[in-house]
């Protein structure tokens, strides 16, 4: 009962159970009323016909069936051998017999002169209306029914998912529905559950970078401190506490702007201005070689400590991985194009990427299993309002960062 109370599924189903039984009921009880009625009727009409045909059975008189139509009878000249006596009235003197074999009821009439067998060739329409009213009734209730169960049955999917949820199961509900409420709730909780694992994977993707930036400075500065005191270890223990102090913003930066997607003010900068500030910042070996076309009258609008973060990782994925060590920038109509030969990317970053480990099967240089600095990259650009297209044709990768056209 406490199931029935509690659950609008099982409410529902207990709902038209009862209902179903209701209209069975009724479809009896009609039924044994009607049948009881006819019974009564039959019985008087037979009695009608008795008293009619009385004289004619005494004076030996001719009875035809035209004589029987309008009581609905007609003579009976065949074997009643198998028919059995359900009701007796009278006595040898005058009286009557009703006699049943299946379907067919015959009325046998006799007296001392002559006896006469008559079959009852009324039906009983009344019967067979009942039955059909009640019959069209139960079919429609269980088809409501039924319909009804359909429609509430993703209800009882995402009630098991929704318990599911708190075990820990974070997949999406497959469920199709017609229903735009239904499809509602499934679009919301699948929504949310995407959410939840881009969370959980920026949590763990950042715990890991977190943890592998911070171990490998740390590491070092305790390798100085074992040394002897001297002006270098001290300039080198200065340079470490500024790339971990520079990495604690960067990080603090990508918190606040990527995983809490706040708004970006698109305000203007000079991008070669930008460019010349993420060339002095990040120290870039002499083996890679920087060609910019066209870039001095290139304005690129966001977050000016974002672009500069963007910059950076795209300069330090050329100079990790451009094969031949150069790294072209061009600058046209708005656009900018940052191109390089290498391998191709193990993560496909023109569509939307909510997955941001890297295959196993897929070769890479990241010690983490995550393309941190292609996240970066993407994110960065997209939250400044720009789109980013990624390019590989004859080992060369293409980045081409384009402004969204707003209506």
């Amino acid at each position: 009962m406490n199931k029935i109370k509690n659950s609008l599924v099982v409410q529902t189903s207990f709902l038209f159970i009862l209902s179903i039984i209701f209209i069975i009921g009724l479809w009896i009880f009609f039924y044994l009323e009607q049948k009881y009625q006819n019974e009564e009727h039959n019985i008087a009409r037979y009695f009608n016909v008795v008293s009619t045909l009385q004289p004619f059975l005494i004076q030996s008189s001719t009875i035809t069936n035209e004589m029987l139509q309008p009581f609905g009878m007609s003579l009976f000249k065949e074997d009643v051998k198998n028919f059995k006596v359900v009701l007796k009235k009278g006595d040898k003197l005058k009286g009557f017999q009703i006699l049943k074999k299946g379907t067919n009821t015959l009325l046998y009439t006799y007296n001392p002169v002559s006896s006469i067998y008559l079959q009852d060739n009324q039906s009983n329409n009344n019967l067979f209306i009942i039955h059909s009213i009640f019959f069209i009734f139960l079919i429609i209730q269980i088809l409501l029914y039924i319909r009804i169960k359909k429609i509430l049955n993703p209800l009882s999917k995402i009630q098991n998912k929704l318990k599911a949820l708190q075990s820990g199961d974070l997949s999406h509900i497959e469920v199709d529905s017609k229903y735009d409420e239904i499809n509602q709730i499934v679009n919301s909780y699948n929504t949310s559950i995407s959410q939840i694992n881009y969370l959980l994977e920026m949590r763990e993707m950042f715990n890991k970078i977190f943890m592998h930036e911070m171990k490998m400075p740390i590491a070092k500065g305790m390798f100085y401190l074992k040394q002897e005191p001297s002006q270098k270890t001290h300039e080198k223990i200065h340079q470490l506490f500024t790339r971990l102090n520079n990495e604690l913003d960067e990080f603090q930066v990508l918190e606040s702007l990527i995983v809490y997607k706040n708004e970006i003010s698109p305000t203007p900068h000079k991008f070669k201005e930008l460019l010349d500030i993420v060339i002095n910042k990040v120290v870039i070996s002499d083996e890679l070689k920087i060609t910019m076309y066209l870039c001095d009258e290139m304005i690129i609008y966001g977050d000016r400590e974002l672009w500069i973060l963007c910059l950076k990782n795209l300069i330090d994925n050329a100079q990790k991985y451009a094969s031949d060590k150069q790294l072209t920038i061009s600058c046209k109509n708005g656009t900018i194009i940052f191109k390089n030969k290498g391998e191709n990317l193990p993560i496909e970053i023109s569509t939307e990427n909510k997955k941001w480990k890297i295959d196993k099967d897929k070769r890479h240089k990241s010690s983490t299993g995550y393309g941190f600095g292609l996240f970066i990259i993407k994110n960065t650009i997209q939250l400044n309002g720009y789109t980013l297209d990624y390019f590989y044709n004859n080992e060369t990768l293409q980045f081409r960062i384009e402004q969204c056209i707003t209506s």
